[in-house]
């Protein structure tokens, strides 16, 4: 076994699985942080919900963290 292969055999014949159980679990937690986001731009009337949809998307935490900050300045409708 070379160095550079130890990541290779670190997690056994099926390290293909942990990481795509990875990639899954982080597209899931980024459509529910990009659903929540939209969901809320839309009780405060913040224009543009699908730029705030996108950003939770693409961004996830610090997207969310971003829209936390920025709907200081709206209140929410009813």
């Amino acid at each position: 076994m070379m160095f550079n292969d130890w990541h290779a055999y670190s997690l056994g014949p099926f390290h293909w699985i942990f990481m795509l159980a990875g990639v899954i679990i982080y597209f899931l937690v980024s459509l529910f942080i990009a659903k929540y986001m939209h969901r809320d731009a839309i009780k405060r009337g913040i224009k543009n919900t699908e730029f705030w949809l996108l950003i939770g998307f693409i961004l996830n935490v610090i997207g969310l963290l971003l829209y936390i900050f920025v709907r200081k300045n709206y209140e929410e409708r009813k």
